[in-house]
């Protein structure tokens, strides 16, 4: 299914929660609209309250603020909302820019305790993980 993809006999991965990918200067994190709604609900705020107090508009879409020391504004000793944490979290290190070669995957693993580590994800779950990827991501106005 994976012909050709450094990946196809598959790769190990297991998040240990180390939150490296959630505590870099400058990152972003996009989402649907319903990811975000879902995300208000969970912290129980109206939802442009959320949207005031917790996301920024990034490259015209709507981002969740990266603090300027680093972490997610939803990163306190871990994310604060990892049970509704949007597709682009959970689907890491699934990312196309990240599974493009084996060199890149190595170059994240640094960072990454996780990877190579855990439990074997085939190549087919790789795939699948991977379309969760397009999505329709919630556009913002004006500039971030």
């Amino acid at each position: 299914m994976a012909k050709g993809k450094f990946w196809s006999n598959g790769l190990k991965f297991e998040c240990r929660r180390c939150g490296n990918c959630c505590t870099f200067p400058g990152g972003t994190v996009y989402a649907t609209e319903r990811e975000f709604r879902r995300i208000a609900e969970f912290l129980d705020l109206p939802f442009e309250d959320f949207l005031r107090e917790y996301t920024e508009v990034v490259d015209g879409y709507v981002s969740l603020i990266s603090r300027p020391d680093g972490p997610c504004v939803l990163y306190e000793d871990g994310c604060s909302v990892y049970s509704h944490r949007p597709t682009q979290c959970s689907t890491f290190p699934f990312w196309e820019d990240v599974v493009r070669s084996s060199g890149r995957w190595k170059e994240e693993a640094v960072n990454c305790h996780g990877m190579n580590r855990g439990r074997l994800w085939r190549s087919d779950e790789i795939k699948q993980v991977l379309k969760q990827g397009d999505q329709n991501l919630m556009k913002g106005t004006g500039s971030g």
